[in-house]
């Protein structure tokens, strides 16, 4: 028995260790066979979907927030810093800016001085015009905008779409667990058909040993019988 790259995990009698150890960086647990990284190696089971949800998976669906968090923060400051406050001065931006997308998620908060001060939100476009709330529009219109995936895709509908990928890569997840544990379950009647033992079966021909041990006592208790009856009639 060996993983899939060729590492012995059995060799006739002998059984290599797999031992585990936490990465120095992230913390992740990875498998070893003695001094070998064997984690890429397990590409099936329980274990391998463990190790595919946690570098593959829920990575991907991690950079997709990243990703949308860092426009929303970067689309709302850019319309929010050409914009003006209620008292017609120049507004700050409306969100804490961001150095990089990785993280953003995380990251995204409003700007201290906006959330102590509600009066420093722009929604006018034009600097002392009572009733202006251009900016205001502007920024609600940022909901149906093109601004996402090369521009061809909304907030709106970029985060459906990723809401999408996780249920859909669960659906696929417990469909094919299963149908793995329906395959298992196969293999294991059929191995129980070869070497088990079926209690059904055994009752049945502790039955019928029965019934055939009685039909022979009564058989022979009938040639007592006889014989005895033939014995008395020649005296």
């Amino acid at each position: 028995m060996s993983f899939a790259r060729g590492k012995p995990l059995v060799i006739a009698d002998v059984a290599y260790a797999v031992t585990i150890q936490n990465e120095p960086t992230t913390g992740f647990a990875r498998l070893y066979s003695g001094v070998t990284d064997v984690t890429a190696a397990i590409t099936g089971g329980r274990v391998a979907g463990l190790v595919a949800a946690r570098d593959v998976n829920i990575p991907g669906y991690r950079s997709a927030l990243d990703t949308m968090a860092y426009e929303v923060v970067q689309q709302v400051n850019t319309l929010h810093d050409a914009g003006f406050t209620l008292g017609g001065t120049d507004a700050p931006p409306f969100f804490q800016p961001l150095g990089a997308v990785a993280g953003a998620a995380a990251l995204i908060a409003v700007d201290p001085t906006v959330a102590a001060n509600a009066s420093l939100i722009a929604a006018g476009s034009v600097a002392g015009t009572p009733g202006d709330n251009g900016t205001a529009r502007a920024l609600a219109a940022l909901r149906d905008a093109r601004v996402l995936s090369g521009n061809s895709a909304t907030f709106t509908g970029f985060y459906t779409d990723l809401v999408y990928d996780v249920g859909q890569d669960r659906s696929v997840a417990v469909s094919e667990g299963a149908v793995r544990a329906e395959v298992v379950q196969q293999i294991e009647n059929l191995r129980d058909g070869v070497s088990g033992v079926s209690l059904d079966e055994e009752a049945a021909s502790m039955m019928r040993f029965q019934r055939a041990y009685e039909a022979n006592a009564r058989f022979f208790t009938t040639v007592n019988q006889t014989l005895d009856v033939l014995l008395n009639l020649g005296r």
